[in-house]
């Protein structure tokens, strides 16, 4: 089975260059790293095999990032449908041979979407609260005045495979068919609610995305403030906006690989 791994990085060389896991993981499958800052320098990775790097476009929306990387493996690596897109933030950390199990199952079990559990800590003690339910408009504005989030799904709760809303796009697993089928993340998202809008158009499709808790992996996420006119509470706003409207049929989809 072939595995193709996008990861965008916005200043996380250092980073990936410490934690050491795209050299491990290379050693089996396909990285490539879409480089969305000027400022980082991936030339300790320059000619080693498995591993490509997309150093032009900077500044891109993750939704633009991850689809130009499917592109790329597409018409560069040679991609085929019944391959498998992982795309994966910078930031989280797993051993590979969970991969290989990943992905056995999901060939197993014909999956072509699906997450994993992560957690916040090494000590697998701590959830990322990664997988949820679909908002309402009132889950957003209850989140903005009280800064509570009602969607959050309680992982402590699930012990087998089950279907979810959405999660977090720090992990999804596609087979490459299916994100072909969903035309991609829509670019008209820069940042914010595009793993939202991709899990529920492929629900619209009925095809679930799958949480497989049994699999596990550390995301040491870092989360920008979103504090009242700041850029990022800007972005988070538009995209809430745009994907409530494309809920309610008020939009046309603008996906697009």
């Amino acid at each position: 089975m072939n595995l193709f791994v996008s990861i965008v990085s916005h200043g996380h060389c250092d980073l990936i260059k410490n934690l050491g896991f795209i050299d491990k993981l290379s050693e089996t499958y396909k990285v490539i790293i879409k480089v969305n800052s000027e400022l980082d320098d991936f030339k300790f990775f320059r000619n080693k095999k498995n591993i490509y790097i997309i150093d032009d476009n900077y500044n891109c929306g993750f939704a633009h990032n991850n689809n130009m990387v499917f592109s790329y493996c597409i018409n560069k690596l040679g991609m085929k449908e019944n391959d498998y897109f992982l795309v994966l933030n910078p930031d989280v950390v797993l051993e590979p041979n969970v991969i290989d199990l990943i992905l056995i199952n999901m060939h197993k079990s014909s999956k072509v979407f699906a997450t994993i559990n992560l957690y916040k800590d090494f000590d697998f003690y701590f959830y990322d609260n990664s997988i949820r339910f679909f908002p309402k408009a009132r889950d957003f504005i209850y989140s903005y005045l009280f800064n509570r989030n009602k969607t959050i799904i309680d992982k402590s709760k699930i012990s087998e495979e089950v279907e979810i809303d959405w999660a977090a796009g720090s992990f999804l697993l596609f087979k490459a068919s299916h994100y072909m089928n969903l035309n991609g993340f829509d670019e008209s998202y820069f940042m914010y609610c595009e793993d939202i809008d991709i899990c529920f158009r492929s629900y619209k499709k009925k095809v679930p995305l799958i949480y497989l808790p049994q699999f596990k992996a550390i995301h040491l996420a870092k989360h920008n403030n979103r504090k009242i006119l700041s850029k990022h509470f800007y972005w988070h706003v538009r995209s809430v906006l745009y994907y409530l409207l494309a809920k309610y049929n008020l939009r046309n989809n603008k996906s697009s690989i």
